[in-house]
């Protein structure tokens, strides 16, 4: 075992200084730490015993959720200026060599939503919402009813006698989107195999006219594991880095620099890990962009949506970027619940298959952050290409997966006799979760449960859980966890960020005090893995440090 060092400064000083090259000089192709390398402070070389006895646990800051998981407009409005979004689209312009316009990239974007009837973009590079049907020309992705056109396919549009004003760039413009939050979520990093070291996130919010003109965009950018050799342990320095930025003696300015460091250019303190921004971390495999959209038209009311977008790079003549829309991960086709899919393939394969995700579904203890729906196989043949949230539950696609499977008796027995051992396993009594608990439950893991469906009220989904509501909130509007101002909802406050906040701090505590790892061993532990984290990642099953993958 390598030796350690430990510093009699406390761990901000040393970790930011540091802690990167110390933890894992024996990982990779990097050489050991020398002898002669001191952390920042004085260090004392101590064998390897005597420098657990003195580190372990380690000593973790106190979280300020504000801060080390999420940063908005909110709480700190002044640090938002290098994180526009016209900066961030060049950044990933650049990183693959792209010379395209970035506004023209986001309105070819926003045309997804278009039908090829109403289309802004008609070359042979555009994409639009109708391009896959079913036989009756009915539009479709994943095979699944697909709404289309939308409303937000305005955004594609350029005014012809003043395009400032529709720039989503230009902050006097009707459509300019600006950034309210940052969000750290180390949470998403899997236990096993170590290829990534969670999710980072950038939130838009386009400038609204009103309860019916809103739209967010969440950046979700995976950022790889650069020594996936030693696993997930390799990831310490980033979970320092954002527990560090809660040091009381950080200023705003320095907590700006080091945020912009870590998104956009790197960081001192991190040098083998990449910035956070660039193309190759919203591709297939990695993160992804996702819409909260719910804009109003002369087309007339739609129901909010959620949908999700990969980047995706052709390299022919020159190098082109653009957004292709996918399916919304862990949200099964809302039909798959209902009686009338039982003859449809796919629905007899998704109600054979639910009844093995009730483990998770059904979690011990009481924590409402362990219910997960990540051990449902074969997701994304059930995946949907959107997430629909309407209140009066008119849309027969809305994502209420109780209502939807209402009718269907076989189901509901299945799901009933599956969830008896799992009660006994919990020392529930029988009957105390129910089939309709367990479609409840389902829905807490879907976009628009967890945003709105869910959390109209303090619901109860059975057992010993509670599902969290959104009031009384500081998010006006619902729907979002975070707003146009960058408040945060109470579920995000009073429930997800304690969670993670837990999750950051005892991986801290964890991997300080477990010694770097050999290469040997680490090679060896590494084909294995990767080897198990491939076949999950599969069937999006990886399991994650902080379990569900929706909060």
């Amino acid at each position: 075992m390598h030796l350690r060092y430990v510093s009699k400064f406390p761990l901000i000083a040393a970790v930011m200084g540091a802690a990167a090259s110390v933890s894992l000089g024996a990982c990779g192709g990097a050489d050991p730490v020398d002898d002669d390398v001191v952390a920042a402070g004085e260090a004392q070389e101590l064998t390897a015993e005597g420098a657990e006895a003195l580190t372990c646990p380690a000593s973790v800051p106190v979280i300020d959720m504000r801060k080390s998981l999420i940063v908005t407009k909110e709480t700190d409005p002044d640090l938002f200026t290098e994180f526009s979004l016209s900066f961030v689209l060049n950044r990933l312009l650049a990183s693959v060599g792209s010379s395209q316009d970035p506004e023209e990239v986001y309105k070819r974007w926003w045309d997804t939503q278009n039908d090829a009837a109403n289309a802004v973009f008609t070359d042979a590079d555009a994409i639009h919402c109708d391009d896959e049907t079913d036989s009756n020309g009915n539009p479709t992705l994943n095979g699944y009813p697909y709404t289309c056109p939308r409303n937000e396919g305005v955004l594609a549009q350029t005014d012809p006698s003043d395009p400032g004003l529709s720039s989503p760039f230009n902050p006097a413009g009707n459509h300019f989107m600006e950034p309210v939050a940052l969000v750290n979520r180390f949470d998403l990093a899997p236990k096993e195999g170590g290829s990534h070291c969670g999710e980072y996130r950038i939130i838009y919010a386009k400038k609204s006219a009103g309860a019916t003109d809103r739209n967010f965009i969440i950046f979700e950018a995976q950022l790889p594991n650069p020594h996936p050799e030693c696993g997930v342990a390799a990831c310490l320095p980033v979970a320092e880095f954002w527990a560090n930025l809660s040091d009381p003696n950080m200023t705003a300015t320095q907590r700006q620099a080091a945020l912009e460091g870590f998104y956009f250019y790197g960081r001192p303190e991190l040098p083998d890990f990449e910035p956070v921004i660039k193309a190759s971390h919203f591709m297939a495999g990695t993160g992804q962009i996702r819409t909260n959209q719910f804009m109003a038209s002369s087309r007339g009311f739609q129901p909010w949506v959620l949908r999700e977008f990969k980047l995706e790079l052709d390299n022919g003549s020159s190098p082109r970027l653009f957004f292709k829309p996918v399916t919304v991960k862990e949200n099964p086709f809302p039909g798959l619940f209902n009686a009338s899919f039982a003859s449809d393939p796919r629905g007899a394969a998704f109600q054979s298959s639910f009844p093995d995700a009730l483990d998770e579904l059904v979690p011990s203890g009481s924590d409402e952050n362990d219910i997960s729906l990540r051990t449902l196989p074969d997701q994304e043949l059930f995946n949907s290409g959107e997430s629909i949230m309407d209140p009066g539950d008119f849309d027969p696609n809305n994502n209420n997966y109780r209502a939807r499977m209402q009718g269907n008796t076989a189901f509901a027995a299945d799901i009933t006799t599956a969830l008896g051992p799992i009660l006994v396993s919990r020392d529930l009594p029988s009957g105390m979760v129910t089939a309709d608990n367990a479609a409840d439950r389902a829905t807490t893991q879907s976009c628009a449960g967890c945003h709105e469906l869910s959390s109209r009220d303090d619901e109860n989904v059975g057992g010993v859980h509670v599902w969290p509501a959104h009031f009384p909130t500081t998010a006006p509007g619902t729907f979002v966890h975070v707003n146009e101002a960058g408040e945060i909802s109470a579920p995000l406050q009073w429930t997800f960020l304690p969670h993670r906040a837990q999750v950051l701090t005892s991986f801290i505590e964890d991997k300080a005090c477990t010694g770097a790892c050999s290469s040997e061993a680490a090679s060896a532990a590494s084909i294995a893995a990767s080897a198990d984290e491939a076949l999950l990642d599969g069937a999006e099953q990886v399991p994650t440090l902080g379990g569900s993958t929706t909060h």
